[in-house]
This record gives structure tokens, sequence and C-alpha cells, in this order.
């Protein structure tokens, strides 16, 4: 029995290798850390190191490659062992990905909490999840793909996200401004009722919903607030929608001929004129007001809840 338990002891030693996680680390950053990835899980600590990570599977080694170096389109060279070339520049330390890598190779990176951070991924559709959480510092996203989870960050923040949702979740007070937006995918985010806020929340298409323990004051919209548009021969012009109501048809294309006119352009035809979709678009206060706190999307819903 005791022969078999070693054995089988051995063989776990002999598999623990392949499955070991492979760091690189950088110490005492003091600039900002530009993530261009196709995802990431991002994680803020008490610490003074970024440590880069990637739990491997077993793989089966490539003979013919033993000795060479990965080359990439991108022109970035792994300096890493870890898929990721990561250079300094100046202050701030720049992260491109090398070489095409599997669905399940996630990069973590474990981050000085007041570090701040740029993500951007606005090519790759094949994007993993973004997860960023226990930041303490600035945070900055642009993608187009990757579903954003946002966790217990204090901010400030700018998200921007085309096509996938952004879920976020506050634990303390706002350092503001933050600003979260999507255009194709909803807006989620859970924050504590204490929270003091001066809010905006917006929506093309959508519904607009919060919890009523936050008792949103809602500045009323005035008659300024409302707007429509004239398109003209392919050129648009905002003007205000009492000027178009109290507007003859006679009087239209005096509105009409006071916009640029395309080059070329002889004479002055009205394609159509038209109310705007005005959306739902709400600004007020929580708890009398406090950091800016920004929440659209375009064509999907927005949420505020409490946690």
């Amino acid at each position: 029995m005791k022969k078999q338990t070693m054995a089988l002891a051995l063989l776990l030693a002999a598999c623990l290798p392949a499955w070991a996680q492979k760091q690189y680390k950088i110490a005492e950053p003091s600039g900002k850390l530009y993530l261009n990835l196709n995802g990431a899980r991002i994680e803020g600590y008490a610490g003074n190191e970024i440590v880069f990570s990637k739990q491997d599977a077993p793989e089966e080694e490539d003979e013919r490659a033993r000795g060479l170096q990965t080359l990439s389109s991108s022109g970035f060279t792994d300096n890493t062992g870890l898929g990721i070339s990561v250079t300094k520049k100046g202050d701030d330390i720049e992260v491109n990905p090398v070489g095409n890598s599997g669905q399940d190779d996630i990069l973590s990176i474990r981050v000085p909490s007041n570090v701040a951070i740029v993500f951007s991924n606005n090519n790759s559709i094949f994007a993993d999840t973004l997860l960023i959480k226990d930041m303490k510092s600035e945070i900055e996203v642009s993608t187009s793909y990757n579903d954003i989870v946002l966790e217990h960050n204090s901010g400030p923040m700018n998200i921007k996200n085309v096509y996938k949702n952004v879920d976020a979740t506050f634990a303390n007070n706002i350092k503001g401004p933050v600003s979260i937006i999507s255009v194709y995918g909803h807006v989620d985010v859970a924050m504590p009722t204490s929270t003091k806020v001066n809010l905006i929340m917006g929506t093309g298409y959508g519904k607009l919903y919060a919890a009523g323990d936050f008792n949103v004051a809602v500045r009323p919209k005035s008659a300024d607030d409302e707007r429509t548009e004239v398109k003209v021969s392919g050129e648009g012009v905002t003007v205000d929608v009492d000027e178009i109501v109290a507007a003859t048809l006679d009087s239209l294309p005096s509105i009409v001929m006071s916009t640029p006119q395309p080059s070329g352009a002889s004479g002055v035809s009205i394609a159509r004129v038209f109310r705007a979709r005005m959306g739902e678009n709400i600004e007020g206060t929580i708890n009398g007001g406090g950091a800016d706190l920004i929440l659209k999307s375009t064509y999907k819903n927005v949420y505020l809840r409490t946690n």
C-alpha cells in the first residue's frame, strides 16, 4: 500500500509543472498601466508589484519550435513567456498580445490598487470578459466586444463599450466622475443607498430603472430640452421644436436656407421634417448630490440598484 501511495505522489509531482502558474513581475510601478488585450482579470491589491500570470493547461511541446521565438504580425515580441509583450515607456507600462491565444488562455493581472489603468480592445471580436476589481485609482476602458464586469472599484472611471454589457458594483462612496456607457449592451450598476451622486441616466431605445430606496430627485425638463431634427438634401441641422411647430409652410424654407449647403448644390429641397426620437434622459441627485455618475445605453436598458 505504501508503494502505491508513493507512486501516486510521484506521478502527481511529475504532473504539477505542466499545470504550474507562470508569472512575470514588474516592481514598483509609478505610471499608468496600458493594456491592449483581448481580455483580462485585473485585481487591485496592497502590494508594490504588477504580477502577470496564467494557469496553463498541459500542452504538447512542439519539438520543431524549440529554440525559436514566436513572431506576431503586431510586431511585438513575447518577453514574458505568457504570450504578451510588456514594455516600459517612461513611467508608463504598455502590454500587448503576441500571437494567437486560446479560448481558456486567461491572463490574470494583480495591480497595486493606486495604479491607473487604461484598457483598450476595439479590434478583436474574439474577446474575453474583462474583469476589474478592487482598484482605487483611475480606470479608462474603450472596447467593442468585451463584456465588462467592475467590482468594488472607487473611481474615477470612464467606461465605453459598443456591443456588449457593462455590470458594475460599488462598495463605498464613489470618487467621480464616473461615466459608464454602452451602445448595444445594457448598463447595470449597484451601489449602497447612502451614496451621494449627481446622476445622469439615458437611453435611446430602452428603459431606465432605479431602486425606490434611492429616492432620486429628478430635475424637471424645460422646454429648451425638447429638440427636433430637419433633414435637408442629406444634411442635418438641429432646431428648436417650438420654432418648427410655430412655423408656417411658407417659413420652413427660410429655416432650411440658414443651414450650410452641400458643396456643388444648386438650390434647396426639403427632404423631410420630423420629430427626432427623444429617448429617456434624466438628471437628478441622490442624497443631495456628490460625485458625477453618468449611466447610458443607446439601445438597451439602464439599471441602478442597491447592493
